[in-house]
């Protein structure tokens, strides 16, 4: 028997994960739940017999990371609850501490608990320092090498506004109002901008969320970019969308 909290800014994905862990491992006992940095630590401090935390990155006041930096030293285990896609969290992948992706599968999660279950807590803090910088590193902006019919172009990730579908090719936009016809796919260009803030939210449309104004609630959902356009959101990527809106809102 081990004993856990869940941190997680979400009511909903806590009490999701929650009925999971009743359901799927009833090796474990949940002591508590925060939603906050400063209700997890109240936490921890409450319960110094929890020995696992489930603890999502980004929370209404900070980042799990700061969760980590403000406790003392005491040894538990990590399993990261987190809607960053995979590219993004290849550092955690890599490292002594376990992930999962949202939504959470429960086959998934029960290999994680088990998992939890018979390894010795690691010296988490060791490796905290050098995970932040790999996994801030995984997200940092930085330049993408676009070909055209003549030639290579190098720009900065945070001046694309959005990329749209255009058979075997794209046409990447940018805060200039100019545009480049590229020899890519959008999936291929999903594959190179999802972990630097891009979202595909519809088969012939990828969008830099930093360049996102306006969501609008009409038809099956529309976003208005910040050059004007105004672009459909496909109901199968409609939910995705305002779960990443609803962290802005927190």
């Amino acid at each position: 028997m081990i004993n856990a909290l869940l941190i997680d800014d979400e009511p909903a994905a806590r009490a999701s994960l929650a009925l999971e862990l009743r359901l799927h491992c009833p090796q474990l006992c949940v002591l508590g739940e925060a939603g906050s940095v400063a209700e997890a630590l109240a936490a921890l401090h409450q319960h110094p017999q929890a020995g696992l935390l489930f603890l999502d990155i980004q929370l209404s006041d900070g980042s799990g990371f700061d969760v980590l930096n403000s406790i003392d030293a005491r040894r538990f285990k990590i399993i990261f609850t987190t809607a960053y896609s995979e590219y993004a969290l290849r550092a955690i992948k890599f490292s002594p501490l376990d992930y999962l992706l949202k939504p959470i599968d429960a086959e998934e999660l029960k290999a994680a608990v088990e998992k939890a279950l018979q390894q010795e807590a690691p010296n988490w803090r060791e490796h905290l320092q050098q995970l932040m910088q790999q996994f801030n590193t995984s997200l940092a902006p930085a330049r993408i090498a676009l070909s055209t019919a003549d030639g290579i172009h190098l720009h900065q990730l945070k001046n694309i506004l959005r990329c749209a579908a255009d058979g075997n090719y794209s046409y990447v936009f940018f805060a200039d109002g100019s545009k480049l016809l590229v020899a890519k796919t959008l999936r291929e260009l999903e594959d190179l901008l999802l972990p630097h803030g891009f979202e595909r939210i519809h088969k012939s449309h990828l969008i830099n969320m930093e360049h996102l104004s306006r969501y609008h609630n009409r038809l099956s959902g529309e976003v208005e970019m910040t050059d004007g356009a105004i672009l459909p959101v496909s109901q199968r990527k409609k939910a995705h969308l305002l779960e990443l809106l609803s962290r802005f809102k927190g």
